[in-house]
C-alpha cells in the first residue's frame, strides 16, 4: 500500500501482518479524498479503528493539519506507531485502546480524556460484523454528544457494499458510493441554532 496523494504521494505504508485489520484500499483512499479536496486543507482529523494508519497518514499527506489515531490490537498498533515514526508524526498522536469504549458506547470502567478542540472530518472504519448489527448510529451520536466532531464537520464511515446508511439524527447524508465490496458514506454535522 502507499500514499495516493499530496506531499507524500507514493511513500509505502507498512502493514501489520494479521488478519485483523481489513486495509482500506489504495483506490477507495483516493476517492474518499477526492470527496473531501476541499475541506481537508488544515482540518483535524480523528481516524477512529485505524488499523496501519493509512487513512490519517493520507489526510496529513494532503494538507490535515493534525490526525490522531486510535486503534486497539496491540500488534496492528506496533505497525501504526512504526508507520508514524517514519513519515515524522508525533507517536503520541495515536493511542492503544478501543474506540468503542474511548466513544463511551462499550463501558470500559477507565476514564479517557477527550480532545478539547473538535475535529473538522472523523472518519470510522469499524468492524464490518458490529457495523451491521448496530449501524453507524451509535458512532455519530457519541462524537456529537462528547462534542468530538465540530458543528459542520464531516463523519464519514468505511463500511460493507450490503450496510445501507441510515437517517442520523443531527446529520445530512452527503455522499454515498460504492467501491467493490466497500461502502463511503460521508455525513455532514448540522450546526445547532442556540
Amino acid at each position: 500500500m502507499k500514499i495516493t496523494g499530496g506531499q507524500w504521494r507514493g511513500r509505502p505504508i507498512l502493514m501489520p501482518k494479521s488478519n485483523v485489520v481489513r486495509p482500506t484500499q489504495d483506490r477507495v483512499r483516493e476517492a474518499l479524498f477526492n470527496l473531501l479536496m476541499q475541506v481537508i486543507p488544515g482540518a483535524r482529523f480523528l481516524d477512529l479503528f485505524a488499523g496501519s494508519g493509512a487513512v490519517g497518514l493520507e489526510a496529513l499527506s494532503r494538507g490535515a493539519s493534525a490526525a490522531y489515531f486510535l486503534e486497539q490490537d496491540r500488534t496492528v498498533f506496533a505497525t501504526l506507531q512504526k508507520n508514524l515514526t517514519a513519515f515524522h508524526v508525533p507517536t503520541s498522536s495515536a493511542q492503544n485502546v478501543n474506540a468503542l469504549q474511548w466513544l463511551g458506547i462499550v463501558s470500559s470502567g477507565i476514564m479517557n480524556i477527550l480532545p478539547s478542540t473538535p475535529f473538522k472530518i472523523v472518519f470510522a472504519d469499524p468492524p464490518y460484523r458490529w457495523a451491521q448489527e448496530n449501524g453507524v448510529a451509535p458512532l455519530a451520536r457519541a462524537l456529537q454528544d462528547k462534542h468530538i466532531l465540530a458543528p459542520g464537520g464531516f463523519f464519514i464511515t468505511e463500511t460493507e457494499r450490503c450496510t445501507e446508511p441510515e437517517p442520523l439524527e443531527g446529520y445530512e447524508l452527503v455522499r454515498d458510493r460504492l467501491y467493490g465490496k466497500t461502502r463511503l458514506s460521508v455525513w455532514r454535522q448540522l450546526c445547532k441554532l442556540n
